[in-house]
């Protein structure tokens, strides 16, 4: 028996979600259309690239395993292009060239593989799935350069490698778009995970088990036509599908799925004063006898003003010359960021789930108690309450703040996605007070990207919509949980 070893990010890997829709990486249903001479093993990982993904201990398992015979499928893409130390290759240059993405592969899986016998099958990334019918260059895997960080063409460097060195290339780029503009984007979202049963959540980078059973038929399908000695033949079931699995035989919501009643019509608070378009609410895993003296949400100095400047079709908001600050402050353990549920104090604004955004600030530290449920700095969730006690798993958010805070260096960014916490980096700057720290959260193709200080950049595992309880809007502002005093300065929006 053959082995079909798969490694790649998201798009290939395995998932456990709570979603309507769960994603399915293709990865997932490969075994559909092989016989039992060919075992797949799946060892992708989402929001790894082809470098991040060596510091994991499957690499290790895939070194260790990987036997003459065997084929090795390498699906990476759409992580390698981010602007991120720990993930970041080149789109430009050969396997020749180090830092590139072609090298990356070339050194750190192909070479391998080859020294053992091990055939190996390129694949190019899967696309971003367009909503509008029309592609943006990112979609298509083709970058700018961002500073130091190189941009290029990544399912090219693909297709040349694999010219170059006489290796099997399955070009899913290609594959995908024309199967996308066939289909129609009000099609193609049904080929997507879907986050709740609104439509408006579906995630245009990850597919569903519908998606990965037509990814999957399409990658083996050409595997067959590039007669694959040893494996082709054993590709099967191509027929029973032809020309493509059905949706209506294949694509099944998860079973589990409960939909969340939400009313979005917001009031404001009784208890704490405005700012701008910002407004303020305590919520979540807070005492059920909660007392208002135990948090501050005020604007400094008094009265706060708002300016808000339209430019071609982008709206900014920024906090009046009369005062730029926002005072949040949390005592007496009245709130929290624990595995399972959140106790916070924020000052937010609705921002139209279809729009893009950035939101940018100054904290100021004044203090903190050394808690590992402490938090202060950005969030951007999918769901708002306005000074409720919830005592049960609230929904999915993206923070550019520190977690864990007993430690000398803190956890950089966090988030929460189907009720899991999920960590950045570690930080590389210690954290104290009356530290002035810049913010950043910034929405992406892929989710969200968010910046605390001169930490970096984080996106890894950021990589959802928050759409799966609102489909409308994203709340985002400034947020502070357990025992943490901080000032919010230089605070600026743009909705575009």
């Amino acid at each position: 028996m053959s082995n079909l070893w798969v490694i790649g990010d998201s798009t290939v890997s395995k998932f456990d979600d709570k979603y309507y829709y769960p994603r399915f990486g293709y990865g997932t249903k490969l075994q559909e259309y092989l016989d039992d001479k060919v075992n797949v093993i799946n060892l992708a990982l989402s929001g790894r690239s082809s470098l991040s993904y060596i510091k994991e201990p499957e690499y290790q398992q895939l070194l260790d395993g990987m036997k003459a015979g065997d084929y090795l499928l390498i699906g990476f893409g759409h992580n390698d292009e981010k602007a991120e130390e720990d993930r970041h290759t080149s789109g430009f240059g050969s396997y020749k060239e180090e830092g590139s993405f072609a090298h990356s592969l070339y050194s750190h899986y192909i070479v391998k593989a080859d020294k053992v016998g091990c055939q190996v099958l390129l694949c190019t990334p899967i696309v971003r799935r367009t909503d509008n019918g029309i592609w943006e260059n990112e979609q298509l895997h083709i970058t700018k350069s961002q500073g130091r960080f190189k941009g290029g063409n990544y399912p090219e460097a693909v297709r040349m490698m694999g010219k170059e060195l006489n290796i099997p290339v399955v070009d899913m780029t290609q594959m995908t778009k024309e199967l996308y503009d066939a289909m129609g984007c009000e099609k193609t979202c049904y080929l997507h995970a879907w986050l709740s049963n609104k439509k408006a959540s579906v995630d245009n980078t990850h597919i569903n088990i519908w998606g990965a059973r037509v990814i999957a038929y399409m990658c083996l399908k050409r595997l067959k036509e590039l007669n694959i000695n040893g494996l082709s033949e054993h590709i099967i079931n191509l027929e029973k599908d032809a020309p493509l699995p059905v949706k209506e035989k294949y694509l099944t919501s998860n079973s589990e799925y409960k939909p969340v009643v939400y009313n979005n019509n917001l009031k404001k608070s009784e208890l704490w004063k405005s700012a701008g378009i910002w407004n303020g609410t305590v919520f979540g895993d807070i005492p059920p006898n909660w007392r208002k003296e135990d948090f501050i949400l005020e604007p400094v100095k008094g009265k706060i003003t708002c300016s808000e400047a339209v430019d071609e079709g982008m709206q900014s908001f920024v906090l009046g010359e009369a005062n730029k600050e926002i005072h949040i402050a949390v005592k007496n353990n009245s709130g929290k960021i624990s595995e399972v549920t959140d106790g916070i104090a924020m000052y937010y604004t609705k921002v139209p789930a279809a729009s893009n955004f950035k939101l940018t600030a100054t904290v100021t530290v004044n203090n903190y108690f050394n808690n590992n449920q402490v938090s202060f700095g950005l969030m951007a969730r999918d769901e708002m309450y306005i000074d409720m006690q919830v005592g049960e798993l609230l929904g999915d958010y993206v923070a550019a703040a520190p977690l864990l805070l007993t430690r000398e260096f803190p956890m950089n960014c966090f988030a929460r996605r189907s009720g899991k916490l999920i960590y950045g980096n570690e930080c590389k700057h210690a954290l104290k007070p009356k530290d002035k720290i810049k913010l950043c959260i910034e929405s992406t193709n892929d989710g969200y990207a968010c910046t605390f200080g001169e930490e970096e950049t984080i996106t890894g595992g950021f990589d959802f919509k928050l759409t799966s309880i609102d489909a409308e809007y994203v709340y985002v502002g400034m947020f502070v949980s357990r025992n943490a005093d901080v000032i919010f300065s230089d605070i600026h929006l743009d909705v575009y």
